[in-house]
């Protein structure tokens, strides 16, 4: 089996004249946490969402578990387990922690949320929604309301959402913004477990973060990967250190 989970190859994309992706190559393996950083407007968001589905690419392959990807939607990549997480829009404010994570359950199993009250009571629901809330550091706070959660708490509800999802990937878009010192170390503590569950393409701009997490780091600039590398190797790159961190080489 190969250890390359995620695999791309030569992804561009253009918007008139702008090329917002240049032949972007980057892979994913399993048990890693893979780092992309760069700087605003390197074009980020444009390569997530060519990965998730959301854009399509003018060039290049995405294969997911060797798998060709590049004429699935946004939903087929998502049920063959490629996560993002910290979408909004998929939490409901207006259900507690308990039953937005049993709607994600519901949700790997094919079924439909039709009725509330009689599922929670269902155990094939309550209890994988517990345990990825307590893994997403949630524990004790099931019954309350994701409106009334903190920031941070509710970046963990959506973790523990994706989490019962069984994904395969994560791809994870700025975790960390908003978060103040202690919510991204608590956080940072949480995204280290998960590699385990399943890789982590991470996108985020906490530099903290990111050197404390990746195996490896790509750096985005104008489109273009210029350097992929594990932390030390990034750090002490001189067009990296020009180009993205503001130190002189």
């Amino acid at each position: 089996m190969s250890d390359v989970i995620l695999n791309i190859r030569g992804l561009e994309k253009s918007f008139g004249a702008l090329k917002a992706t240049d032949g972007v190559t980057l892979d994913l393996r399993r048990g890693e946490i893979h780092a992309l950083i760069g700087p605003n407007g390197a074009g980020k968001s444009t390569l997530i969402k060519q990965i998730t589905g959301e854009l399509r690419q003018d060039r290049g392959t995405i294969t997911f578990e060797g798998q060709a990807i590049d004429t699935l939607d946004a939903a087929a990549r998502a049920r063959l387990g490629l996560a993002r997480s910290f979408q909004v829009s998929s939490v409901v404010p207006e259900f507690t922690a308990l039953e937005n994570t049993m709607l994600a359950v519901l949700g790997a199993g094919g079924g439909v949320f039709r009725f509330l009250r009689p599922a929670l009571q269902d155990r094939a629901l309550t209890d994988p929604a517990r345990f990825h809330l307590e893994q997403a550091g949630l524990a004790g706070r099931e019954g309350v309301p994701a409106s009334t959660l903190s920031h941070g708490e509710r970046r963990r509800l959506e973790i523990a959402m994706a989490l019962a999802m069984r994904p395969r990937a994560f791809l994870l878009d700025e975790p960390m913004a908003g978060m103040g010192a202690e919510g991204a170390r608590d956080l940072t503590a949480i995204l280290s477990d998960l590699r385990a569950e399943a890789p982590i393409l991470l996108v985020e701009h906490d530099m903290d973060a990111v050197f404390a997490l990746a195996d490896r780091i790509s750096v985005l600039v104008y489109g273009r990967i210029i350097a992929t590398g594990p932390v030390a190797e990034i750090r002490a790159n001189p067009e990296v250190r020009r180009s993205y961190l503001g130190e002189e080489a």
